[in-house]
Parts: structure tokens; sequence; C-alpha cells
């Protein structure tokens, strides 16, 4: 019996679509095991110079000392997808912190000065979104500006840290829930949301869109400005949350306690694979980028390593990763 020529092509035909598909997969596995590779090389290191390194006490610790990070991770990631910025905000933590703080100093109740905080934070956002989506200027420069803007504002409404916060707010910022800090919860919360928000919604799908080619977006239908200030003004609010874990945290605030927040935050999110040319990355790598930042900075300290040298070698490794998951790709 001859076989059928048409059948043949048909049938390679029918294959050749899984590869691209099966291909991509086998990328995003392999850029995370090589991230997950690198986190478990740092941890097999540290728990041969530490003896607390490996103890449940320790990394709740960590936790808790990277649930700002990730909150402020977990906006950038939205951003960065759609192929946007926000260098601004650090200042836009420290600014909306400040206000938090100087609320309630003047003895307003403290769920009026968190609702100032977010609207703060949110406006900032909704400016940062408005300028991105109406000026040619790429966001990297207007938030640039923005921030030294916000660094200012911050500086006038007090030059001093503003203690004094009502024990009620502290305490709370020290709650536990099933064992595990309120921050900690609330940056799981944050990262749950996110994920949802990025795979499972019209709004996540429209990022992605965006962030691949805005102008095929426009094609599709897309409202880019809305979109985008929407986005901007979400990320705002997120930097808003972050500034109410931090201060309840540190139990004060200042002009310059977000200042770096920005580059951590980017640095965490490029190290798990969310590129800066936009329609690519999710919050499962931004998770794993902001575990690595934070074991790392956490090794260094249980190592005793001057500060100066844990900016060298922070970034040392997190371009290690950053070159390990291009070669895996």
């Amino acid at each position: 019996m001859t076989s059928n020529p048409e059948n043949a092509v048909g049938a390679r035909t029918n294959v050749k679509p899984r590869l691209p598909a099966l291909g991509r997969t086998v990328r995003v596995y392999r850029s995370r095991i090589a991230l997950a590779s690198v986190i478990l090389l740092l941890i097999a290191i540290t728990a041969t110079q530490s003896s607390v390194f490996l103890t449940v006490h320790n990394f709740v610790n960590v936790a808790s000392q990277v649930a700002v990070l990730g909150v402020l991770a977990s906006g950038t990631t939205l951003l960065m997808v759609s192929r946007g910025m926000d260098l601004s905000i650090g200042s836009s933590l420290s600014l909306s912190g400040m206000v938090l703080a100087f609320v309630m100093l003047q003895g307003a109740p403290i769920w009026l000065a968190i609702v100032a905080c977010l609207a703060v934070a949110a406006a900032v956002g909704a400016v940062n979104g408005t300028l991105a989506s109406y000026s040619p200027i790429h966001p990297f420069v207007i938030t640039l500006g923005v921030l030294t803007l916000l660094q200012g504002l911050a500086l006038l409404v007090s030059q001093t840290p503003l203690y004094g916060l009502p024990n009620e707010f502290i305490t709370w910022g020290r709650l536990k829930f099933l064992g595990l800090p309120i921050a900690v919860v609330v940056f799981a919360l944050v990262a749950l949301f996110c994920h949802i928000l990025l795979r499972a919604t019209k709004l996540g799908r429209w990022l992605y869109a965006i962030g691949g080619s805005e102008s095929a977006a426009h094609l599709a239908g897309v409202r880019i400005r809305t979109v985008k200030i929407g986005i901007y003004t979400l990320n705002g609010l997120l930097v808003g949350i972050g500034s109410i874990l931090l201060v309840s945290q540190i139990g004060s605030a200042g002009a310059t306690m977000g200042a770096g927040q920005e580059l951590s935050a980017i640095a965490a999110v490029a190290v798990g694979g969310t590129t800066l040319a936009g329609g690519k990355g999710d919050m499962i790598g931004t998770l794993l980028g902001v575990l690595l930042l934070g074991l790392i900075s956490n090794a260094l300290n249980l190592m005793s390593i001057s500060p100066n040298w844990q900016y060298v070698l922070q970034g040392l490794v997190i371009v290690t990763a950053v070159m390990a998951q291009r070669d895996a790709k």
C-alpha cells in the first residue's frame, strides 16, 4: 500500500506548531531552575558558615525583612511587564510614610492617617502614569525627575525622623498570624493578587500585549493610556501599602527611609526574569528574585561581612544569576 503524501505532510504540519510552545516551556523552567540553583548554592555555602542560618526563626526573619521589598517588587513587575518603569517608588515610599506619621502625630485617627498615606502614594502613581501616557519621554526619565521632586517634598514635611507614633499602630505592625509577621502575610496577599491579575484577568493580558507591542495592542482595541494610568496608580497604591508596613516595623518615619528601594525592587524583578523590554515576566520569578536578595543580605550579615563589601558581593551575585538565566534560555 502506497502512503499518501498529503497525509504525511498533514501529520508533520500537526506536529510542528507544538514544538515552539514546548521549547518556550522548557526555556521557562530552565530559567527557573537556574535561579533556584543559585539560591540553593547560596544556602549551602551560608549553612557551612553559620549555625543559625537554617533555623526557622532565621527564615521567618528573612521573610519579614523582604516583605516591604516584595510589595514594591510586585508593583514593579506589573509595570515592567507592560514596558513601564517607576524610579520614584523609593521617594514615594518616604513621602507617604512621612504623611502617615505626621497625620497620626497630629492626633488624627490611625485609619485616617492610613487613608492619607494611600491617597498620596496612589496620587503619585496616577501622576506618573499620566505623564508616561501622554509624554513621548521615556518613563525612566520622567520618574527620575519625580524621584527628586518627592524627595524634596518629604524633606519639607520634616527634615528629622518622626517618632512617638501611637502604640496601637506599632503593635499592629508587630502582630503575627499563624506564626508569621503581619508584614509577611500582607506581602503574600499582594503577591497572590498580582499573580492572579497577570495570569487570570483581561487587564493582565492587556499588560502583556502593551509590553509586547504597544501599536499592536492599540490595533487590538486596548485603551493604552487608560491601562497605563490605571496600572501606575495601582503601583502607587502598593507603594503606600509598603510604606505602612515599613513605618509600623521601624516605629518611625524618615525622609530618606525609602532611598534605594526602587533599585532593589527593579533588581529583584529583573533577576526573576521580567525584562525591561516588556511583554515577559511573572510573579513566580519575582518571588524568587526577592528571596535571593533577602538571602544575600541575611547571609552576609550572619558572616559579619562589612556593609561596604555587602553591596559589592550582592551585585556580583545578581549579575551571576542574570547571566545564568540568560545562558539557560
